[in-house]
């Protein structure tokens, strides 16, 4: 039931925060070296960086020159910076989304000739280490052999099982991954696996490491150790919280993979921080699914629903939500439904990507008393008239790990009270 998810999508870099200004002030100059890069840099660098799986660099002036009308129209559309879920569904840590005021601002700026300005503007550079930055990680798992990316094709998404070779459980509080080629890897997923299964998962004709996976790792399981997209920052659980690793099991680290013309090698490593205090609160995953649906041929607005429901006798408090659907998703809505019949919107995604979805950190962890319901409610589109549809002409469509399957799925990670 595992699938592709981004825990914590695209959290904003590290940068100046963009200072605020009155609407007078948007007819004063708009040069880049003093208004433009801090927005560039608290939105765009972390993945528009040499290197990085940004197609060009947004670091300097003379990098972003020659894609002004690009940025320009990608910012009024709102298409980047790529962030999913709808303002007033839920209030989400790190949001990556421009205001009005700065995507007119950047508009102004290119209309205007994109003037570089004084250097004595330019605020201090963002930089992008190599190294470990929570320090040396009590475990680094890597697969045993780099995966060459081919040049051309589809979109490659490969699982890699790894042995922790762990003696007695342990509990994992922070991570932090390390793409080894970032100019090709869009996001990164982990998931524990007790039992090893993904051990017998390569097929023996197959001459590259790990195994193909799209959906999910195609083991049996309904947890997620953790994540990277590019931007992230390395994931710290709150204090007294840990994901529990078993003796003897193993992690099957999920890449999915850009083809950028190229062949391309990868050997992604992550670092595993365990917790010192012996008994933490468990950070739980609780999967709401609908698997019984069928999404009939032509339908360009079909609904499928799902719930859960807080058991009798606990108390939950949700810390992370995520979204999950394929390539005819397009809007998925959660909400908690109280006990005396009010409602909570924890999310909302009006425009579906999958190359866009997370899993996201609620600015304040969530309440979820006994007896609340989360319903879930996602719309399809099978139809000719989308363009993502594997299918032409369409075809019936029910819940698969498959490219061409769909899936109705939401992942909530709460502690218990």
């Amino acid at each position: 039931m595992a699938a592709g998810l981004v825990l914590g999508l695209l959290p904003a870099a590290w940068g100046q925060p963009v200072p605020s200004r009155s609407r007078s002030s948007l007819r004063a100059p708009v040069t880049f070296n003093n208004q433009i890069v801090r927005i560039f840099q608290q939105n765009c660098q972390a993945c528009h960086h040499p290197g990085d799986v940004g197609p060009f660099s947004m670091m300097s002036h003379r990098e972003v020159v020659p894609w002004l009308k690009q940025i320009k129209t990608e910012v009024q559309a709102r298409r980047m910076p790529p962030w999913k879920p709808v303002p007033g569904h839920g209030e989400f840590v790190e949001e990556r989304r421009l205001s009005q005021q700065e995507i007119e601002l950047i508009a102004r700026w290119v209309d205007s000739g994109a003037p570089e300005g004084d250097p004595r503007d330019l605020p201090a550079p963002l930089e992008f280490s190599e190294q470990w930055t929570l320090g040396t990680p009590d475990l680094v798992l890597e697969p045993e052999a780099d995966f060459v990316v081919p040049a051309e094709g589809s979109d490659v998404y490969r699982c890699f099982s790894i042995p922790t070779r762990l003696l007695q459980g342990r509990h994992v509080t922070s991570i932090e991954m390390r793409p080894g080629n970032r100019s090709v890897v869009h996001h990164v997923l982990l998931f524990p696996d007790p039992l090893g299964v993904s051990a017998t998962m390569a097929k023996p004709n197959d001459p590259q490491a790990g195994y193909s996976c799209f959906g999910g790792p195609g083991i049996p399981t309904d947890s997620i150790l953790g994540a990277w997209a590019p931007g992230i920052r390395p994931q710290v659980l709150p204090p007294g919280v840990g994901v529990r690793l078993t003796p003897g099991g193993r992690v099957v680290m999920q890449v999915h993979y850009h083809v950028n013309g190229t062949p391309q090698g990868d050997r992604t490593r992550v670092g595993l921080y365990f917790a010192r205090d012996p008994a933490p609160k468990e950070l739980l995953w609780a999967p709401i699914a609908n698997l019984g649906f069928e999404i009939p041929p032509g339908e360009s607005r079909y609904t499928v629903t799902a719930s859960f429901s807080v058991p009798p006798f606990l108390n939950a408090r949700a810390h992370f939500i995520g979204p999950h659907m394929h390539q005819l998703g397009r809007e998925m809505r959660a909400e908690a439904v109280f006990r005396d019949g009010t409602r909570r919107p924890l999310i909302y995604i009006d425009d579906w990507d999958f190359n866009w979805q997370a899993i996201y950190t609620f600015r304040e962890p969530v309440l979820l008393p006994s007896g609340t319901r989360i319903e879930v409610t996602a719309v399809y589109d099978n139809s000719t008239g989308n363009p993502r549809n594997p299918f032409n002409p369409p075809r019936p469509i029910r819940w698969g790990e498959q490219t061409t399957d769909e899936m109705c799925l939401l992942f909530i990670g709460v502690t218990l009270e």
